[in-house]
């Protein structure tokens, strides 16, 4: 089974970007539907049910903060042909979490890139080309107050990602 841990959005963000994306850009044949709009944070791949439940035990006895997510930027990888929306400022507490998480993974035996985090929700597959800037810059305000384990499942109707377990990001503290 294939994993990743991250962050869901709630519904009304995944409207409003959705209606974003179909006021800011021409139309694309692989858009993501906004019911698959999530932000990973770690993708785990291939995972045995050992590793599995000795991840899942790590994060349910560490203590990580909510944070808000400020989405502004457009961005397209040519290599995947990836067209994503993301963030100019990378909140520290989501980097915190995803540098943990990636050790709890490594601790549990699996085996990760290394590679610079990202944070990205992805809009459209196979966009064969960078399409022209949008009409309308991306905006978007997110209160992440939840760590998700995805499974990303394969089917006739395309991958749908099922949330399997859900760990509560405690309030940040905020100093007086």
């Amino acid at each position: 089974m294939r994993y990743f841990l991250g962050f869901d959005l709630e519904s009304k963000s995944k409207i409003a970007i959705d209606d974003w994306r179909n006021k800011a850009l021409p139309k694309f044949e692989r858009a993501v539907p906004a019911k698959n709009f999530h932000i990973t944070s770690v993708f785990l791949g291939q995972v045995k049910e050992q590793q599995l439940d000795q991840l899942c035990c790590a994060i349910q006895s560490s203590e990580f903060h909510n944070f808000n997510l400020q989405i502004d930027t457009l961005g397209y990888w040519s290599k995947p042909k990836i067209l994503w929306l993301g963030s100019t400022q990378i909140p520290t507490q989501m980097l915190r979490i995803t540098k943990r998480l990636t050790e709890y993974a490594q601790q549990a035996g699996l085996n990760l890139p290394i590679r610079e985090y990202i944070p990205h929700i992805t809009l459209v597959r196979n966009a064969k080309s960078n399409p022209p800037a949008p009409l309308i810059s991306p905006d978007f305000q997110l209160q992440v107050k939840h760590l998700h384990l995805f499974e990303s499942v394969s089917g006739k109707n395309g991958v749908q990602y099922p949330i399997r377990q859900t760990w509560p990001l405690h309030p940040s503290i905020r100093p007086r």
